[in-house]
């Protein structure tokens, strides 16, 4: 059957946020037609672009607005057609990459499975940054490659994959120099199901040397910084790799490494053979066989973060609301300093990710909402509208001819300069005219790395008289 059209591009043009498009059809949309005719089916609708879920245009993975002519869907059969010819991306169960979850909560693996998969804007230019990064070490290290296109390639990404492709480099360098048939192998499909029940990842880079392996795992986010110390993905890639080449090579220490370049991290852990396999009969194989049953208890912590069921999770809901005060199963919101030191602490030490949970709870329950779901007490209406130009140049020309100038001329700030100039040019020429202030003191958890604050107090400032 052939693709409909159910919703056009506008004359005004796409909404600067894509996902509104949701409410203005019953049924999902479910394909996308670009400017050229060409159809795709839709993984997902993210603000600013729409993911595609497809395989057959190579580094095809969203459409930017000016990309999209029409938004549509097909009937079923057609999906069923062509989902042969979509290669699906494969997907464990218990990951490498949500061990640090499964390892802590063993049922929320099999929980998440009730929900759909998703992608996202941050999720994407991850993908994105990965593939660039994986094009230039192949072309560092003499391999055939073809340069990836993405929206999301832009300086800052080329000059993190440039330094990351560099980082390897160097790591392979250090390890010829101890073993000169030393190599090194990309994206890699790591096989640990001997531990985990169908566990499997992909390694960004391995070096194989005499007697030390190195894993090198790239981070593009900069939401979280990510230690390698006891790191449970890394661990597990590891033991894959070993499995892989511990046959064949006399392997003795595993070296670790995160590089995480936006936020400056290079994180180096280290471990010997030994240790890992300890870990791994000790801890993870009967955790994971826990996990791989849907076992335990729930248990909350920071490893919720990106769980999709945290929003609808009970034991979430009870570490947050147990430690604030409540009257009929209302927050009393009584005054702070009614409040005791041990409250305090904990209600400080949780707000972050109180602030965070209660964010996810809200998409989630718009998300239903738009799905047709109601819930009792709340109901959808219309957001508030901002007003915007359908055509800016002509309102500047329009404007100009009144006399006036219809620009705001301002200098731009301290990250468009650094993309603008780059960072070296930056530090070169700006360098002498940028003062980074003391940090507004705030209350953090005792974990939290940074220095502890002396504050000033009668007794620190003055001497105590005899």
């Amino acid at each position: 059957m052939p693709y409909q059209v159910v919703i056009p591009k506008p004359d005004a043009g796409w909404p600067d946020n894509l996902q509104a498009l949701n409410t203005l059809t019953d049924a999902p949309l479910t394909h996308v037609e670009d400017t050229s005719g060409e159809v795709y089916k839709i993984f997902s609708i993210n603000k600013k672009s729409i993911s595609l879920n497809q395989s057959h245009v190579p580094n095809l993975t969203r459409l930017a607005p000016n990309k999209i002519n029409s938004l549509g869907k097909v009937v079923e059969q057609e999906d069923k057609d062509s989902a042969g010819g979509h290669a699906e991306r494969d997907h464990a169960i218990l990951s490498a990459s949500g061990a640090n979850r499964w390892l802590h909560c063993t049922p929320s693996a099999l929980i998440e499975t009730r929900y759909p998969d998703t992608t996202s804007d941050a999720a994407d230019q991850g993908t994105a940054a990965h593939e660039l990064a994986e094009h230039k070490l192949r072309a560092l290290l003499g391999s055939a490659t073809v340069r990836p296109e993405s929206l999301w390639h832009d300086e800052e990404m080329e000059d993190h994959t440039d330094a990351y492709a560099d980082h390897v480099m160097a790591e392979l360098a250090r390890t010829k120099a101890g073993s000169p048939a030393a190599f090194c192998s990309i994206e890699e499909r790591l096989d640990f199901s001997h531990i985990v029940p169908d566990g499997f990842g992909t390694g960004d880079a391995i070096i194989v040397g005499d007697d030390t392996m190195t894993i090198i795992d790239l981070k593009y986010g900069k939401g979280v910084e990510v230690s390698a110390e006891n790191n449970p993905q890394m661990r597990l890639y590891a033991l894959g790799a070993l499995a892989r080449y511990g046959m064949i090579y006399d392997i003795h220490k595993i070296r670790m490494v995160i590089f995480q370049p936006r936020l400056n991290n290079v994180s180096v852990d280290e471990a010997t053979v030994g240790d890992l396999l300890q870990w791994a009969s000790e801890v993870v194989e009967p955790t994971a066989a826990k996990a791989a049953a849907g076992e335990g208890e729930l248990t909350p912590g920071s490893w919720c973060t990106f769980c999709k069921h945290s929003a609808r999770c009970p034991a979430v809901h009870k570490q947050y609301f147990d430690i604030v005060p409540m009257v009929d199963a209302v927050p009393a919101e009584p005054e702070p300093d009614t409040l005791t030191d041990e409250q305090i602490s904990q209600i400080v030490a949780m707000s972050v990710q109180l602030k965070k949970w209660l964010g996810k709870v809200e998409d989630h329950a718009l998300k239903q909402a738009l799905n047709g779901h109601r819930y009792t007490g709340l109901k959808l209406v219309e957001g508030r509208s901002v007003r915007r130009f359908t055509d800016k140049d002509a309102v500047a020309k329009t404007v100009e001819r009144a006399g006036h100038d219809p620009y705001k001329h301002t200098l731009l700030g301290i990250t468009d300069l650094t993309k603008l100039l780059g960072k070296k040019q930056f530090e070169d020429t700006l360098g002498q005219y940028i003062d980074k202030p003391e940090g507004k003191p705030t209350l953090v958890p005792a974990t939290d790395k940074r220095q502890e604050l002396t504050t000033a107090t009668p007794d620190s400032v003055f001497n105590q008289i005899a």
